[in-house]
């Protein structure tokens, strides 16, 4: 029996790219390493929805139930319709709390095409929220393919409860 744990990626419009390379990332890695060691990792995504303020506590719930939680933003937190600051401010809070699955949230953010630093850098550094800096669509799915082993790792190990006692 696997092993499954969600992982969802929060996307601006503009990141559409790069939620469609982490469904293919994640599914390779799924077939070359999640299965072999047992574990199964579920992307969790908005597609094609405008205006997610109607799923809202939708999208809450599923950040709660997911083990893992990535931003991709645009140049900013998002437009009203679609803005994700308070979702990933949801998804720190839950990996703070040992009672939910979350362990880990995180964002991706896109530079400029020319490398330098995208506009919203300034923003997440005067706030002090890490992020990891990608320019290209295969930036994205190395830095995923570095992510991804460590979490699998993690969820690999056994737990206190998994423990043969001798």
């Amino acid at each position: 029996m696997y092993r499954l744990h969600r992982i969802f990626c929060a996307t601006a419009w503009e990141a559409e790219g790069e939620r469609r390379a982490f469904h293919d990332t994640l599914g390779q890695f799924n077939e070359t390493q999640g299965i072999p060691a047992g574990t199964l990792y579920v992307p969790v995504s908005l597609v094609n929805i405008h205006d997610k303020r109607p799923y809202q506590y939708t999208v809450e719930e599923n950040i709660r139930a997911c083990r893992y939680y990535i931003l991709v933003p645009a140049d900013g937190w998002g437009s009203p319709e679609r803005a994700f600051e308070r979702d990933y401010r949801l998804a720190l809070a839950c990996a703070a709390d040992p009672a939910l699955p979350m362990q880990q949230a995180l964002m991706l953010v896109r530079t400029q095409p020319d490398g330098s630093p995208s506009p919203f850098a300034a923003t997440l550094d005067a706030a002090a929220l890490p992020y990891t800096p990608f320019t290209t669509i295969d930036d994205f799915q190395q830095a995923l393919l570095r992510i991804l082993p460590a979490w699998l790792a993690a969820d690999s190990a056994p737990s206190g409860s998994d423990a043969v006692s001798a």
